[in-house]
């Protein structure tokens, strides 16, 4: 649906790619940081697809899990603004 789409544009930036060459070779691409960055695209596409205020706008909240390993993982989550 919708939010696998969704999902899949801002997750194809990253997809099978060397993370230093996408945000550069002085971050430290954590799991926490590419829950957020990938939070962040997911807001970017949702104000694209549905707009920013009115009606039709995304009024929800986001969870971002990246899971490493059955014990490792890493979250970011808040509402859509």
């Amino acid at each position: 649906g919708d939010r696998g789409d969704l999902l899949a544009e801002v997750l194809k930036k990253y997809n099978y790619k060397n993370l230093d060459d996408v945000v550069g070779d002085r971050v430290m691409t954590t799991t926490e940081f590419m829950c957020k960055v990938i939070f962040d695209g997911l807001v970017e596409k949702l104000k694209d697809k549905f707009g920013e205020s009115g009606d039709d706008a995304f009024k929800g909240w986001i969870k971002v899990t990246l899971w490493e390993s059955h014990k490792a993982w890493g979250s970011y989550e808040g509402p859509c603004l």
